[in-house]
């Protein structure tokens, strides 16, 4: 039996066809056999009709409303929802959806990026790294938020790994509030998209408090490296921006905005790093559709067809589907049976799953507020037979100076041909053939010394047919996410996780001068620094970090190592009492090649993990997990009072890590929790807690974030 979803779009097909508004031939899909309700089936979808996922009969939807990002994680398919509106204030929550069962599930990771708003279509599912890559938002606006949690945390990239359920805050440079004006990526409605061809995070244009802007970002997971691309003959400055990767084409595609008139279609190409404006017709609506508002439209790519869908908003009037062919420049309006319900303005995420030949949209309803997915096919998956691309790609590098490489078997495949560029970015790679085999290995004996040396694999089949190429390998060592700084009586301890990579023989330890801004009393008001008074100048944000040197003469071999530098002394560069420093990690392989720096890390405790509250009557029970330092000595729990006001529950740092305090009934606020040193520092501030506000049936227990 059809899902009732699906049933609804058949209905509505037939009328169509009866009225001679549609061929015959789109109701010609096969009927499917017996299946869960809602499930998206292959074979049960319709061509060219927007399909209502969820909602459905039986599993309800969470109430989190507009604003938030979200994109499609293959690997495990699952839409991932993070940020938006969490009621009033800027959220972030992290949902996971599971298109087949239409079942939504909260998760606590546990550490969250600050919350943020203004993020729709700004956040993208990296599919070679397996996370999802969050950008800055708006934060601080709406209340609810403590400003030294926000600052503190605040950086150019957070990712989120759907596989361990953890956000690490990756601190790319250029640091600090410094780095972020000179790059400032994201911001409110800033575009984002995936460029599976040169394997980056792409993020346009966005605003901030001095307008909008009209930057091209580019940001590599496994160096830690955020580029600003170099760009010739840019499009106008603007938000709200439909953007997405045309790899058949190798070109960016950019269309529309939320606020700027613009009905030209845009390319960038990375090769000449120029931007092409084209003016087609026809072409999708640019203009205002309402008083403030244009279209808004979200696009993404099909991989299967090589076409570009993108959904337009119209306010009230719902939406409008369009496709483009890049290859012959042309537009096409879809008119499908079934469009998308109405839904709010900065509420939409597109993105496209292969396996399933579906694209898939998250939306606001704008009758409930609440998200809605719907599905859309554009055609028929092709059934040509073609050789998969080899999976697997590993580049290790050897002591006598090569990179050896090693992928999985490709069924029908008689030989493999090794493909090898030479580049510095990851965007200026030309490959040429370097080699074929028989096997699943090669060898490449005179790898460069000097620059990056990049791999793809084909498979051939017996007549000469070639594959789609794999995932890229390169002869850099991927970037380490993990390292902890424990300030001592007699200077820093670092500690670190063993590599991954069988080739690293070591790494290197950099050090930085940290330039702290602080605050002795804050004031509750939005954009303000809102702490409460302390008695004593309070570290609340980076400004810059400064005098990086390097500290390790030779790769260090072990896991840990120990700076013998002072930090009882007041920091030279304001009033803090203490000299603060960071710490970054590079890892080095056999041929010497270093990796992207580490997130780095502070000589303050980072914030406490897993901090989570349940309800007990009128009482908050709070409790949490150390963070992952050895020199903590207790912790300080802060309360929101109000909408803006922070106030410090604790006069002494407690040792226990929970806590219950007596809130009161019919009351909401949010607890954090900081960490004290054995120096007397207080760290950054955990992701908060509410207090008679969850999103009960979407996890399991009492507790939650």
């Amino acid at each position: 039996m059809f899902p009732r979803c699906i049933l609804m779009t058949v209905r509505a097909m037939s009328a169509a066809v009866l009225m001679g508004a549609l061929p015959p031939s789109l109701l010609s899909f096969p009927a499917p056999e017996a299946d869960p309700p809602g499930a998206p089936r292959r074979e049960a979808h319709p061509v060219n009709c927007w399909v209502l996922q969820s909602p459905r009969p039986g599993q309800p939807v969470p109430d989190f409303p507009y604003e938030g990002s979200g994109g499609y994680d293959p690997l495990r398919r699952r839409w991932i929802h993070h940020g938006g509106h969490d009621g009033i204030p800027q959220g972030f929550q992290t949902f996971l959806f599971d298109l087949e069962s239409g079942r939504w599930e909260q998760r606590f990771p546990p550490t969250s990026p600050p919350g943020a708003c203004c993020v729709d279509g700004a956040n993208v599912f990296d599919r070679v790294q397996g996370v999802f890559v969050r950008f800055p938002g708006g934060s601080l606006g709406h209340g609810y938020q403590w400003s030294r949690g926000v600052k503190l945390k605040e950086s150019h990239v957070w990712i989120y790994d759907p596989q361990t359920n953890e956000f690490i805050n990756m601190r790319p440079e250029p640091y600090g509030m410094k780095g972020r004006q000179s790059a400032p990526i994201g911001g409110l409605n800033s575009s984002g998209t995936y460029d599976p061809e040169h394997e980056l995070v792409i993020s346009f244009g966005g605003q901030s408090s001095s307008g909008a802007h009209q930057r091209l970002f580019a940001y590599d997971v496994y160096s830690n490296q955020l580029y600003i691309l170099p760009a010739k003959q840019s499009p106008p400055a603007r938000d709200g921006a439909a953007l997405a990767y045309d790899r058949s084409q190798n070109r960016l595609v950019l269309f529309g905005s939320q606020y700027l008139v613009d009905e030209r279609t845009w390319l960038y190409d990375f090769q000449t790093e120029n931007w092409e404006a084209l003016k087609l017709e026809p072409h999708p609506p640019a203009h205002k559709v309402t008083r403030d508002y244009c279209t808004i439209p979200r696009m993404a790519y099909d991989s299967r067809h090589q076409v570009l869908l993108l959904v337009v908003w119209k306010a009230q009037d719902g939406h409008e589907t369009w496709v483009l062919d890049l290859k012959q420049r042309q537009w096409r309006k879809m008119n499908p049976v079934q469009e998308p319900s109405p839904s709010k303005s900065r509420s939409r995420n597109l993105d496209y799953d292969e396996e399933r030949n579906l694209f898939i949209l998250e939306t606001s309803s704008d009758k409930t507020n609440r998200p809605e997915i719907w599905t859309y096919r554009y055609a028929e998956q092709k059934q040509e037979k073609q050789l998969s691309a080899p999976q697997s790609l590993r580049a290790l590098t050897d002591e006598e100076g090569g990179v050896q490489l090693a992928w999985s078997a490709v069924g029908g495949a008689e030989r493999y041909r090794i493909y090898r560029a030479v580049a510095d970015k990851p965007w200026q790679t030309q490959f040429t053939l370097a080699g074929q085999t028989d096997s699943c290995t090669w060898r490449d004996r005179a790898p460069s010394a000097t620059a990056t040396t990049w791999y793809r694999i084909t498979a051939v089949d017996a007549q000469g047919r070639e594959s789609p190429p794999s995932r890229r390998a390169r002869s850099d060592p991927p970037a380490p996410r993990r390292l902890t700084a424990s300030a001592t009586d007699k200077g820093v301890s670092l500690q670190w996780p063993a590599a991954d990579q069988a080739d690293i023989v070591g790494w290197h330890v950099y050090r930085g001068r940290v330039i702290p801004r602080t605050v002795r009393k804050g004031q509750p008001a939005a954009w303000r620094d809102n702490d409460p008074e302390y008695d004593q100048p309070q570290f609340v944000e980076v400004q810059d970090i400064v005098q990086w040197q390097r500290l390790t003469r030779e790769p260090v071999r072990q896991t840990h190592w120990h700076d013998t530098v002072t930090l009882r002394q007041k920091s030279p560069d304001s009033d803090y009492p203490w000299t603060v420093y960071a710490y970054v990690l590079r890892a080095v392989n056999r041929l010497g090649r270093e990796s992207g720096p580490s997130p780095y890390v502070l000589t303050i405790p980072s914030e406490p993990r897993h901090v989570l509250c349940r309800e007990v009557e009128d009482f908050a029970e709070i409790q949490w997990e150390p963070p992952l330092e050895k020199n903590v000595i207790g912790y300080h729990i802060y309360m929101l009072r109000g909408t803006w006001e922070i106030i410090r529950l604790t006069d002494q740092p407690i040792r226990e890590t929970r806590y219950r305090y007596r809130v009161g009934r019919q009351r909401v606020t949010r607890f954090w929790v900081t960490a004290v040193d054995h120096l007397g520092q207080e760290g950054q501030p955990s992701s908060p807690a509410w207090f008679g506000r969850a999103y009960r049936g979407f996890f399991e227990g009492d507790w939650h974030q």
